[in-house]
């Protein structure tokens, strides 16, 4: 059942993150050379416009035009002034801290310290998804619940906004999605809530996947479109792994830096995660295997760059998990690595959970829904994955 057997919770390593939604290195010297190019011309322009203004202010004032001339001079001034304050705001809103310079290093860029992905997505592909959506509800029929939550990548809360300016729209690109279903999907926004808590550890450093805590105000949001009652995180008790080094860390590994970058590599992350408590009955089928086994919701055991696989293992075709809670209710989750991390936090509100990557799992997930009577069914990307024609495919090849 598994159609891949290659490990890793990353689009990193994968051909997905050489699909147009990422970006590639820029050749840094054509770019200087027009850079320097457009600089000397418009350093020409400016001096001939200077030159002509000089003429026409010396030869063409009277002493009654000068008096004017020294009104209009302290309005100019006023204006300068007033455009120059402008102009300090704008950067203010623009950047964080002008000190703070960030740079690309492979396909990753770099800034105060911490690893971002740019989002270069596009409203065809925004659509394409959004068909892919609206096929599973299709598919699935009126009597189950169909969910899709989109996430933001770290860079829209954690980068300046001028080092964005030449990236696409990633909250524009979510409601385009939400916007453009044909069935009825219910969305679950979580941009503002993400906004509103973008000073907390809600993003890993070194990594492109939400922390624990960034998922579980993703599960707040789920559990109010649902209908039900969040566990609070508060009750929860917790565990973490040191020394997390992940997948734009890795990203940037060479032959110059075996390490990866400097900056990152000193800046490794902490994986929080939350103990679900009550009694579970959890099945997981690895990639390459061909028998499920026996597991636990949170492997802790996991390290170093593989710790972000603490949460229900990492990506694999799929993991189960029952509970003997009596609410009626069974979920299916259909991830990308962003469901490792919020999965666990439903296993509190539902008899079952079924969690399904469908870049591994190698099978027809609906019939498997339709017959095991499951009420509630939770599509979950990051705005990355939701952009490429890989995860596309991937959801249709579900429904064959």
């Amino acid at each position: 059942m598994s159609r891949k057997s290659s490990f890793g919770y990353s689009s990193y390593g994968t051909h997905s993150y050489k699909s147009g939604s990422y970006r590639g290195k820029k050749n840094k010297d054509n770019k200087r050379k027009k850079v320097i190019t457009t600089m000397i011309i418009a350093a020409a322009v400016i001096i001939v416009a200077a030159a002509v203004l000089l003429i026409i202010f010396v030869f063409g004032s009277s002493s009654e035009s000068q008096k004017k001339g020294t009104d209009t001079s302290k309005n100019v001034q006023s204006s300068q002034v007033q455009s120059s304050t402008e102009a300090k705001e704008s950067s203010a809103e623009s950047s964080a801290d002008p000190n703070k310079k960030g740079y690309w290093d492979s396909n990753v860029f770099i800034y105060d310290k911490q690893g971002y992905e740019l989002f270069y997505g596009r409203t065809d592909t925004a659509l394409k998804y959004a068909e892919a959506v609206s096929s599973v509800k299709k598919s699935l029929g009126k009597e189950v619940n169909v969910y899709n939550m989109v996430v933001p990548t770290h860079s829209v809360f954690g980068m300046p906004s001028n080092y964005l300016k030449d990236s696409s729209n990633e909250k524009e690109n979510i409601q385009k999605i939400y916007s453009s279903y044909t069935e009825d999907v219910k969305p679950i926004d979580v941009y503002d809530v993400l906004d509103t808590h973008k000073s907390e550890y809600i993003y890993f450093k070194t990594d492109n996947n939400w922390t624990a805590l960034g998922a579980y105000y993703g599960y707040e949001k789920y559990c109010e479109a649902a209908g039900i009652q969040p566990i609070e995180i508060k009750s929860l008790s917790t565990g973490s792994i040191e020394n997390f080094g992940g997948a734009l860390l890795a990203a940037t590994v060479s032959d110059e830096q075996p390490d990866g970058n400097e900056e990152l590599a000193k800046n490794l992350d902490t994986v929080l995660y939350y103990n679900i408590p009550g009694e579970y009955d959890c099945r997981l089928l690895e990639n390459g295997a061909s028998e499920e086994k026996e597991a636990t919701i949170i492997a802790s055991f996991a390290a170093e760059s593989n710790a972000y696989s603490a949460f229900i293992w990492g990506d694999n075709p799929y993991m189960k998990i029952t509970s003997n809670k009596t609410t009626g209710k069974k979920l299916c989750i259909i991830k990308d690595s962003y469901g490792c991390a919020f999965a666990p936090f439903t296993v509190s509100n539902y008899d079952e959970v079924f969690i399904v990557d469908p870049q591994f799992y190698d099978g027809n997930i609906l019939d498997y829904l339709k017959k095991n009577n499951y009420t509630d069914v939770l599509i979950i990307n990051s705005i990355m994955n939701a952009n490429t024609s890989m995860r596309t495919d991937w959801l249709y090849s579900i429904l064959k």
